[in-house]
């Protein structure tokens, strides 16, 4: 019985999205609006459908989705927890500091 004394090297690769190692996650579920990316933060939109954020519709912000949603189809929604900020999928124009304060009102932290 051998032991293997190889030096590791060890990443966060690929990149992770939940920065909590207990997940304390509500979630919910809505039709998309529009197709959204994987760790995009979402707003309700008409028909109270799922919106990716923009510069217009921040304070409508509902939470994160965590896979891609094609429109009309039901997608997951995390509304709450703590997540890392560089993983999340923006749109052009909006930035992390645009959504921090908004997410952290409904209870989702930015790391």
């Amino acid at each position: 019985m051998g032991m293997d004394l190889a030096r590791k090297t060890y990443s966060t690769s690929p990149e992770y999205f939940i920065a909590d190692t207990v997940i304390p996650i509500a979630t919910s579920a809505k039709e998309a609006g529009e197709d959204l990316k994987a760790h995009a933060p979402v707003a309700l939109g008409t028909g109270n459908k799922l919106a990716a954020v923009t510069a217009a519709n921040i304070a409508n912000i509902y939470g994160l989705v965590p896979d891609d949603a094609a429109a009309g189809e039901t997608a997951a929604v995390y509304l709450t927890g703590d997540f890392f900020a560089d993983s999340l999928a923006l749109e052009e124009g909006v930035t992390t500091a645009d959504v921090e304060v908004a997410l952290r009102k409904i209870g989702i932290f930015l790391k």
